[in-house]
């Protein structure tokens, strides 16, 4: 590795695993670590770039036109990795959408780092996860990038209190590390599902007086920031599904835009610039996160 260059860690519920740079071959090492030693690893060597940079869409399903120009400028802004919120593809059964999809992301794959959460259309577990086997067959994961924490869930999985992934969520939420949480389904949303999970009766109050900082879902197709609690929650479905209108209302609403985009994040010292472009490459909102 060279000097200056920053190792990332990555590992799911299941297994450990280091990740090499981006400009080397995709390699994996198991370690028999205790995780609270690996994240004591992290903090204390990870070096944080100023230039720290990242991409967050979703909803990419069934436009594949659409699809290949987002990524034509993701991979222009240059993002170290990037994470897509859910809904790869039209229903997900079968090889042949998957190979579609990642010929489509091969720009963003020889350049950056991919980690996508599981949509309600991956209906087939078994083939998601066979198609990403860096996830190590868990479909909610942590990963490390740039000194902050992404938390993915599977959202199509049991996710309500006292299930197995509520109880890893708990667990990760315990260490005390900046953090992004990436689900499919959204808590709040002005779309056509609004919060069809109820994630509102669990989720919020969890994430309070916790180290997560936003959170980011899909599954309406457009795109919407809302506020509660000191927590931003960001839907990010504009990949390529068609676009939907404003259904419900959502008190906590402060910007929905009906156009297919996508969000570069970049740090600014303890802080992470969110910038959203849409098609035309025109600014349709930008926020900022603060004690990253």
């Amino acid at each position: 590795m060279k000097e200056g260059r920053k190792k990332q860690l990555f590992y799911s519920h299941k297994e450990i695993t280091m990740i090499k740079q981006r400009n080397s071959p995709l390699s994996i090492f198991k370690l028999n670590l205790p995780i609270s030693l690996l994240i004591t690893f992290l903090l204390t060597f990870l070096v944080v770039g100023l230039d720290a940079r990242f991409a967050i869409y979703g909803d990419t399903r069934s436009n594949p036109k659409i699809h290949q120009q987002i990524v034509q400028q993701i991979v222009f802004r240059k993002p170290e990795a990037v994470f897509h919120t859910g809904d790869l593809n039209s229903s997900g059964k079968t090889q042949k959408e998957y190979d579609n999809f990642l010929q489509i992301i091969s720009p963003i794959s020889q350049s950056a780092r991919f980690f996508p959460a599981r949509g309600n259309h991956e209906k087939d577990l078994t083939l998601f996860l066979q198609n990403f086997p860096y996830l190590n067959g868990s479909s909610y994961y942590t990963v490390f990038q740039d000194g902050i924490r992404f938390i993915i869930l599977d959202s199509v999985l049991d996710l309500s209190p006292g299930s197995e992934q509520f109880s890893w969520l708990q667990k990760q939420l315990k260490e005390d590390i900046p953090s992004l949480l990436i689900l499919h389904h959204p808590v709040f949303s002005s779309g056509e599902h609004n919060d069809e999970l109820g994630l509102q009766f669990f989720l919020p109050e969890l994430l309070q007086n916790t180290s997560v900082k936003a959170v980011f879902s899909a599954h309406d197709h457009n795109y919407e920031r809302s506020e509660f609690k000191g927590i931003t929650y960001i839907v990010t479905g504009g990949g390529g599904a068609p676009l939907r209108e404003k259904v419900h209302e959502n008190p906590y609403s402060l910007v929905f835009v009906k156009t297919h985009h996508y969000l570069i994040g970049e740090r600014e010292d303890k802080s992470i610039i969110f910038k959203v472009f849409n098609l035309d490459n025109e600014l349709i909102d930008s926020f900022t996160i603060n004690g990253m």
